[in-house]
């Protein structure tokens, strides 16, 4: 086999199946047969390419970070890449694996990837991760379930209006129901909603048992309107500040990055948040935002300083859950202590 001085190699990742190919500095490219997308096979495909350097690209996905744990070690350079990037895979009129795997290659030689932040291994970080992700699937199904059972009581005519008390001794709500086995499936439902509530108790007993080893967590929850749940999220879905090159991408990575569509210097569309990153950190700051502003303390003070040089509520809170994301992140990155007095520092710093 040919020997090169540099190859790119690129995967498109598939959960049973996989493609890969690799081109060369030429621009020539050599396609790879299907193989079983596992970490024998794929490290074996990598192996038999035959190069002095080889670069390696796969889109982010389920298995991306996964799948780079397992290849990390046979290449040179290992790039995880923004999939809503390539538009040159996923606008264009042929797509196929083939396709999929030639340009991430020809992407990768020009340099035209842009990177994703991945963790270096699958450690307890990625598991405090897996554990947040879990409570918050809970949640939603929680909601869930009760907005569907609160509409089945309407839909046969019960307009009840179900408490937090009902979902633990139902019996009350279930009185009078006909037919008899709509009160058997009813009950069922409330049975089925205890049972994930305390799913996503014990759970979060896990979450905090294990966030006792990450002090950050302690000094996120100094901030007013701050609490456990708000704490562990950010904590565990950033994992680490470090993975931030600055408070932009901070703000993008949790869905309060302001969108704006100009051409030729004028705007085109009015201005709206951008909807990549991950909204459960907007919440993160619109529930410590909403807290604080039942007291007086540091953060509903910044709003109130906020409303009165913007004179628009909505700005004024956006800019205060900004601020709040940027303060949890500063006193984390630079291991300080929290100070509810610094939070006005006009740099974003809050802490010392």
């Amino acid at each position: 086999m040919k020997s090169y001085s540099q190859i790119y190699i690129g995967i498109d990742l598939h959960h049973n199946q996989s493609t890969v190919g690799y081109m060369d500095n030429d621009g020539e490219y050599f396609a790879k047969d299907r193989i079983p997308t596992t970490s024998k096979a794929l490290q074996g495909a990598v192996v038999s390419i035959t190069a002095d350097h080889k670069h390696l690209t796969i889109e982010q996905g389920n298995m991306s970070f996964w799948v780079g744990e397992q290849l990390r070690d046979y290449v040179d350079r290992l790039i995880i890449c923004d999939p809503r990037k390539n538009s040159l895979i996923s606008q264009g009129l042929a797509k196929n694996d083939g396709l999929d795997a030639y340009h991430l290659c020809e992407l990768l030689r020009m340099g035209s990837l842009k990177p994703v932040w991945r963790p270096k291994q699958f450690g307890d970080r990625r598991l405090f991760f897996h554990r947040i992700k879990e409570h918050l699937r809970l949640k939603k199904s929680i909601v869930a379930n009760k907005r569907q059972l609160q509409a089945t009581f309407r839909h046969w005519g019960y307009n009840r209006t179900l408490t937090k008390g009902d979902y633990v001794h139902p019996e009350a709500a279930l009185a009078g129901i006909e037919p008899a086995g709509l009160a058997r499936e009813l009950a069922e439902k409330f049975t089925y909603i205890q049972m994930i509530t305390r799913q996503r108790t014990q759970l979060f007993e896990r979450i905090r048992e294990q966030g006792q080893k990450y002090p950050e967590i302690s000094e996120f929850q100094k901030m007013a309107g701050a609490g456990p749940i708000t704490a562990h999220t950010f904590s565990g879905y950033l994992q680490t500040p470090h993975r931030f090159r600055d408070r932009g991408q901070l703000i993008r990575f949790c869905q309060l990055a302001v969108r704006k569509y100009s051409s030729n210097g004028r705007r085109l569309r009015a201005e709206h948040l951008s909807k990549a990153g991950h909204g459960c950190l907007k919440d993160v700051a619109y529930t410590i935002w909403n807290g604080a502003m039942k007291g007086t303390n540091e953060v509903s003070g910044f709003y109130q300083a906020s409303l009165e040089r913007c004179g628009d509520k909505v700005n004024a809170r956006l800019n205060t859950e900004r601020k709040i994301l940027i303060t949890l992140w500063s006193i984390w990155k630079h291991n300080r202590t929290y100070q509810p007095e610094k939070f006005f520092s006009a740099n974003g710093d809050s802490a010392r």
